[in-house]
């Protein structure tokens, strides 16, 4: 046995935690770049309490309120002119996975040349980011627990994975209060896509030892409560729960990556900025049906922690396995997710694009797979959702 466990960024986890942003940054510098979406925290009021904190805290702020789902590489550029013509030391991201990312790329382009689409491309990074803070008001990518990021140039469509540890954050803050103002559908599509991280790092062949304890509970939690919260977006009980399996879910990515759902996924949303969840949901008894056979344990494993009726108790392992397509697919119905790629935007012209693509830039996740897909395979599974 033999793998590397480290994981960098200290969590603040728990009901109010939000109240300590100002102080946390102020640990780190003067002056934040507070990085947001355009609309969202300004709604909940939660963007002008985080200004109040700051300034008790002394910390002077500029705002960059510019990021898009989906977030463009032209906008972490941007993001990151900023922070170096305003001389702020210190990034706060406020929001989902995409301003979370989008705040990732800028506190690394605050420290290194050129544009984000100049480093994508390679394995290793030389130097270090300006200090980074998160604060995560979905509970989907879990991008405030690893050192992963995905930007979509908005030239070519390519929607490509960042993964480096100097995109770790130095402070994470999960506050499941933050929570209660998110809609059923957002709450749908988050919650299976944290499902699905944990999933694909449990079942696929980078696996280890933490990623299978992460993941292993991230599913079992979110198999229990994300229903729950998705029925009653007040649920402070349940969504503490949620909360921690969709960071847990995010650490077991950054140790073990994602696998072909993922990679399948992210052309779509390249191409027609398709919200991830939703395309994720319209692919994933598909592509589960093609991986399980290579990985009766790992299939076996989610079954069992997806089942609270006790059906697989007295299954064998290869019922099991198979029956895991089964309680996601029941959960995508629950979640009300049931879509086909055509009913999100999808026209058969798109396959081709879609699968080049997806063997040109997602190639780390392609090899996760339990079982690895040619173009041909990726083709049909694509023409099959549609």
């Amino acid at each position: 046995m033999e793998f590397s466990y480290n994981i960098h960024v200290n969590v603040l986890f728990g009901r109010g935690k939000a109240a300590t942003v100002g102080s946390e940054v102020a640990q780190l510098g003067s002056k934040v770049l507070l990085v947001t979406g355009r609309t969202s925290c300004k709604k909940t009021g939660l963007l002008d309490r985080c200004l109040q904190a700051l300034a008790q805290a002394r910390v002077a702020v500029e705002l960059f309120d510019c990021v898009e789902a989906n977030p463009l590489t032209t906008t972490v550029d941007l993001g990151a002119e900023r922070l170096r013509e305003t001389g702020c030391n210190v990034v706060l991201g406020i929001g989902g996975g995409s301003v979370m990312d989008a705040a990732k790329g800028i506190a690394f382009m605050g420290r290194h040349a050129g544009k984000i689409t100049d480093y994508l491309h390679l394995e290793q990074v030389e130097g270090e980011s300006v200090p980074l803070v998160l604060m995560t008001t979905t509970a989907g990518t879990g991008s405030e627990g690893n050192c992963v990021a995905v930007f979509t140039n908005p030239f070519t469509h390519d929607k490509q994975v960042f993964f480096t540890p100097q995109l770790f954050a130095r402070t994470a803050i999960v506050d499941p209060e933050l929570m209660v103002t998110l809609p059923a559908p957002m709450v749908a599509a988050t919650g299976f896509d944290a499902l699905s991280h944990s999933i694909e790092a449990l079942v696929g062949n980078f696996v280890q030892p933490m990623t299978e304890l992460m993941a292993r509970e991230a599913i079992g939690l979110l198999a229990r409560h994300l229903p729950v919260v998705y029925a009653d977006v007040t649920n402070m009980a349940s969504w503490e729960q949620v909360c921690w399996a969709n960071t847990l879910g995010g650490m077991a990515i950054g140790l073990s990556a994602c696998g072909l759902p993922h990679a399948m996924e992210h052309p779509l949303s390249g191409l027609h900025n398709i919200t991830h969840g939703l395309g994720l949901a319209a692919l994933y008894p598909a592509l589960m049906d093609y991986s399980w056979r290579s990985n009766f344990a790992g299939f076996s494993a989610v079954a069992q922690a997806m089942d609270t009726a006790g059906e697989c108790r007295m299954m064998s392992e290869i019922d099991s396995a198979r029956h895991s397509i089964t309680l996601v697919t029941r959960l995508i119905k629950t979640l009300n997710l049931e879509f086909t790629l055509s009913d999100l935007g999808v026209n058969i012209k798109d396959v081709d694009w879609m699968t080049d693509n997806c063997c040109k830039t997602m190639q780390v996740s392609i090899q996760q797979n339990p079982r690895l897909a040619s173009a041909d395979d990726i083709r049909a599974l694509y023409l099959a959702c549609l």
